[in-house]
């Protein structure tokens, strides 16, 4: 392994345990940063003043063959941080400073990568900073603020002017020293997502939409952006300057850019459950392809499908099946690892417990069926799978995707499972709404939850084909109703609501509900659904649509009820 380093830091490397970032789970607390699948960051003592800055190394993973083989053509990102951290510098922009880079190889393809750079002393990361609700006296100062404003959009205004394209441009990649002088504050870091080109139209747009994004997650009011944006279209030497039509415009701009950048995250967040990553993984195990989540083990995925198939075939009357149709079976299984309701991340060993699993399985109960299948580019259960994770992401109420086992081969007739969480609930919404609704004001809340519910799925671009009562889970707890979606093999996301939808996705609804449901109820319902979106002659028109639609969905006995 060959070391690229600055002249006076090449005799330190030899006295650094570099063999430590290989093993982060030894790692003290001092000296652990971060450990995931891509890159292992660890902070160590500078051997030559062990009292000043330290030092940190990133250890970069080269684990795909794909990635490997990418690397003889494309720098690696010790190279590209190297060679980025020479640009900023000579251009004067604030940055951490790259001590050594190095590769090392094996039969000529990468397998990782290092590199060293030099702390910056009292420096916090910018979202750490502006999330402190208790800040310094001189930091509570008006002036202070206007100041740091002021310095945050002239460095974004050097960055674009001096054609750099930072494609990670958010508050977490800025470091701040508090203490510094007025315009030696804050300091550009993450530089392996930095290109040395002009970043255009294009670039500025994600660059000031990825950091009103990350500010609009700290304490950050709206008028500090708006100074903000007025100052740097005051300092940007191409840009329209800070006229009241141009800040308008721009400021519409970085709306649409904000939009575009959340639901390509979304994507990117939801496909992760189809790839290895931190949270997931995927293997080959039983005849299935199986994806699951790191803390359950592939055991125990494989015991839970083998006693949903038993409690299908009526051999184990312990186990609750409530589902069982030609196309799929949902059971309630017991599983001895299951992670902790509502955690998003590997749990640690001691926190993953035995609990109940819901199991689902999707059939192919005839030769069509199996041919679609074959030649369906997503299965009806990865589509489920990716719905659920997808729900996850976006903090829409469903069960979390713990395992999912598709059919290595689809023409066998062999079906595949999906297991989520075991919600806790008291039944579905038709269940509840055959047995009779609450009276009153429980009944009022219950509207409420479900107006709230469809409002939640319109405002993150949700489109759910099948909205029907039985497909809503509800759980009354402390005087409150929660909501969960089941049935999410159909549903598309991206899918921005229009009155079309509004009308099917109410009609599906109302169809399903039985005749005494008052219709003061429904309109109380439809009333909420969509505040402020629509004028009271629209709602009329739209409740009339509602009520036609519902006629020609409910069954021919219910029709007349």
């Amino acid at each position: 392994m060959e070391w690229l380093a600055v002249e006076e830091f090449a005799p330190t490397i030899p006295r650094l345990d570099i063999e430590k970032a290989r093993h982060p789970d030894a790692l003290s607390r001092s000296e652990f940063v971060k450990d995931n699948i891509v890159r292992t960051v660890m902070r160590l003592p500078d051997p030559e003043d062990a009292t000043g800055p330290g030092l940190y190394l990133k250890r970069y993973k080269f684990r795909r063959p794909r990635e490997r083989l990418k690397h003889l053509i494309v720098p690696t990102k010790p190279a590209t941080e190297w060679k980025v951290c020479r640009a900023l510098q000579k251009a004067g922009i604030p940055t951490c400073d790259v001590l050594a880079i190095a590769v090392r190889r094996r039969r000529g393809l990468h397998r990782e990568g290092f590199l060293l750079s030099r702390e910056i002393a009292g420096a916090v990361e910018l979202r750490d900073f502006l999330r402190d609700r208790r800040p310094a006296a001189e930091e509570r100062n008006p002036r202070y603020r206007r100041e740091l404003i002021e310095e945050l959009a002239d460095l974004t205004a050097r960055l674009v002017d001096g054609g750099f394209d930072h494609r990670d441009y958010h508050v977490g990649n800025l470091l701040i020293r508090p203490g510094a002088p007025a315009g030696r504050r804050l300091h550009v870091v993450d530089l392996h997502r930095v290109r040395l080109r002009r970043a255009g139209r294009r670039g500025l747009l994600r660059m000031l939409g990825m950091l009103a994004d990350s500010t609009s997650l700290s304490d950050v009011s709206q008028e500090d952006r708006a100074a903000f944006l007025r100052a740097f279209l005051s300092r940007w030497r191409g840009g329209p300057g800070d006229s009241e039509d141009a800040f308008a415009r721009w400021s519409k701009m970085i709306k649409l850019a904000q939009r575009r950048l959340w639901r390509t995250h979304m994507r990117s967040r939801t496909r992760r459950c189809v790839v290895r990553s931190t949270l997931f993984t995927k293997e080959r195990a039983a005849g299935f392809l199986i994806h699951r989540r790191r803390d359950i083990p592939l055991r125990s995925a494989l015991d839970a499908v083998k006693l949903h198939d038993a409690a299908i075939a009526g051999e184990r009357g312990d186990v609750q099946v409530f589902r069982r149709d030609l196309r799929t079976e949902v059971t309630v299984c017991p599983c001895d690892r299951v992670p902790p309701f509502g955690v998003n991340r590997p749990a640690a060993p001691d926190d993953v417990k035995p609990a109940n699993v819901c199991v689902k399985s999707f059939r192919r109960a005839s030769l069509v069926e199996r041919l679609k299948d074959t030649f369906r580019p997503c299965s009806r259960a990865r589509t489920a799978w990716l719905a659920a994770r997808g729900f996850s992401v976006r903090g829409v109420p469903a069960a979390r995707p713990l395992a999912l086992l598709e059919s290595r081969s689809k023409l066998s007739g062999k079906p595949d499972y999906l297991i989520t969480e075991a919600l806790e609930n008291d039944g579905d919404l038709g269940e509840l709404a055959m047995a009779g609704l609450p009276a009153g004001r429980r009944r009022r809340q219950l509207g409420a939850a479900i107006a709230d519910m469809l409002n939640l799925l319109a405002e993150k671009e949700i489109y759910h084909p099948d909205t029907k009562p039985t497909n809503f889970l509800v759980k009354e707890r402390d005087g409150a109703f929660d909501l969960w979606l089941v049935d999410l093999d159909r549903v598309r996301f991206d899918a921005p609501p229009d009155r079309n939808r509004w009308e099917k996705s109410l009609a599906r609804l109302n169809a399903g509900l039985p005749a005494d449901v008052t219709v003061l109820d429904r309109m109380r319902c439809l009333r909420r659904c969509g505040a402020g979106r629509w004028t009271a002659r629209e709602r009329l028109q739209i409740a009339r649509r509602v009520y036609d639609l519902s006629l020609r969905r409910r069954p021919a006995w219910l029709r007349h009820a």
